[in-house]
């Protein structure tokens, strides 16, 4: 990616944040970093309308509490171990919990969901009390 390139995409991302951060000069700082990461880190020769949209959004939504939790389990296991879809409906619509089976080391949780239920496992190792 040409130092042009990377200069353009950098202003196309302050421009979508610069209401967020509040001063374009920090707007402009923070999306230059953003893009120099994804150059190195990926590889990126280019940046398109859709990679501006998706860097500017990550960038200005906070991160999630790694501590959070449903019924005492992780939030970050939910979305390890289920698809997209069940993992939305865990983490907006449970109306309960219960443990379904247990081994020496995992217990197999099942999730009650306006959408129905959600079963899945989860180690004992990250369950919070």
């Amino acid at each position: 990616m040409t130092k042009h390139n990377m200069m353009k995409a950098a202003h196309a991302i302050a421009r979508e944040i610069v209401d967020e951060v509040g001063d374009y000069q920090i707007a402009l700082s923070i999306a230059l970093k953003e893009v120099w990461r994804q150059a190195k880190l990926y590889g990126k020769k280019r940046f398109g309308d859709i990679a501006v949209l998706t860097a500017s959004q990550r960038l200005v939504t906070p991160k999630e509490d790694r501590n959070a939790n449903i019924y005492g389990v992780p939030t970050w296991v939910i979305k390890k171990n289920l698809s997209q879809d069940e993992a939305s409906a865990v983490l907006s619509r449970t109306a309960g919990m219960s443990i379904v089976r247990e081994t020496k080391k995992a217990q197999l949780v099942r999730f009650d969901t306006d959408f129905g239920n959600v079963e899945m496992w989860t180690p004992k190792s990250v369950l919070v009390a």
